[in-house]
């Protein structure tokens, strides 16, 4: 993020790194009525999770991986397609300018990264031990794909580099 901050028409305002959660609801995008069980940023093993599906759940329980998301604000135009296009290079394909106001530019860099894995209903499981194994394998798979994604950006953007 400091990357960021060394060009002197951009700023960062959130970010995460990618992360897996675990979360109760309806369907793995919502929010309302859902609820995060687990949550971590670097990869997650068997046990972490074994435990979490003892307990009975509301909805379903899913098991989501995310991939980065930054939040950039940019004071001009030029400067948010500079940073829109140094993203695309590092993998970031679904990013875009989110809105524009007096005060900058939106810019919202993703890498499009997302797997859900239903695990549980009320009713009980829905995987067997092979299976969640197979599910946390391909989550961290997809985890460690966005940690790529973003040093490739950090790369780009030294790269790229205000001078």
């Amino acid at each position: 993020l400091l990357e960021f901050f060394k060009r002197p028409e951009s700023y960062t305002t959130s970010s995460c790194s990618g992360r897996i959660v675990v979360v109760d609801s309806r369907m793995p995008w919502e929010r309302r009525d859902a609820t995060i069980i687990f949550k971590k940023h670097a990869p997650i093993s068997l046990d972490e999770i074994k435990g979490l599906l003892k307990q009975p759940v509301l909805y379903r329980l899913w098991l989501v991986a995310s991939g980065p998301i930054i939040h950039v604000v940019t004071l001009t135009a030029k400067e948010a397609l500079k940073v829109l296009r140094i993203a695309r290079e590092a993998g970031f394909k679904h990013s875009g300018v989110m809105s524009a106001s007096r005060k900058g530019y939106l810019v919202e860099l993703r890498t499009g990264i997302r797997l859900a894995v239903l695990l549980k209903t009320p009713n009980g499981l829905v995987v067997n031990e092979q299976g969640l194994n197979e599910a946390i394998k391909a989550v961290n798979e997809a985890l460690i794909e966005g940690k790529k994604r973003l040093n490739r950006l950090l790369k780009a953007l030294r790269r790229h580099s205000i001078k």
